[in-house]
């Protein structure tokens, strides 16, 4: 498509008087394929473009006082593409990029659950009552608003109060 596009801008060119300059309009196809494929393939048809410009400049019968600054010109407008290509491709990978993260940040997102406000807890047994009324145990309770599970342990206050009352379990046994 790209080179197809390059062949009509060089068409409209030869068909136009030589004082009238189509240049910039080279530009168009180093863009697209650019934005469309990426840079390698944007300074690719950079190439194609200057050598093309280069090319009609040359057998158009452009006037030129020296062909040095006719060469002069081409290499002027060779860079000028070529810079276009990889900034054009810089611009596609910073965007692809982002849209990337912005992708990781809402599937991070939806992940997410939040509870806010209060939540009214049993003080005897910790169970947590929801809009409904209904006691749950803390563990169902996270379960199914964060989809978070719980694990038991015991915190090193609890383990002071409750080693009393171990040891004679233990010695039991």
């Amino acid at each position: 498509m790209a080179l197809a596009l390059l062949g009509v801008i060089l068409l409209v060119d030869v068909i136009a008087p030589p004082e009238v300059d189509f240049s910039a309009f080279y530009l168009v196809p180093v863009i697209w394929l650019a934005w469309c494929r990426g840079t390698r393939e944007g300074l690719f048809m950079a190439l194609f473009c200057g050598v093309g410009w280069y090319l009609h400049a040359l057998l158009s019968g452009r006037y030129a006082s020296s062909e040095w600054y006719r060469l002069w010109d081409a290499l002027n407008k060779q860079i000028s593409y070529l810079l276009a290509a990889w900034a054009v491709g810089a611009l596609r990978r910073e965007v692809l990029a982002q849209q990337s993260l912005n992708q990781k940040l809402q599937a991070s997102m939806a992940e997410v659950r939040e509870l806010k406000g209060l939540l009214p807890v049993c003080a005897w047994c910790h169970k947590i009552r929801d809009d409904q009324g209904q006691w749950h145990s803390m563990e169902v309770f996270l379960l199914q608003r964060t989809g978070a599970a719980a694990t038991h342990g015991i915190c090193p206050s609890c383990l002071e109060k409750a080693e009393p009352e171990l040891g004679s379990l233990r010695s039991t046994d």
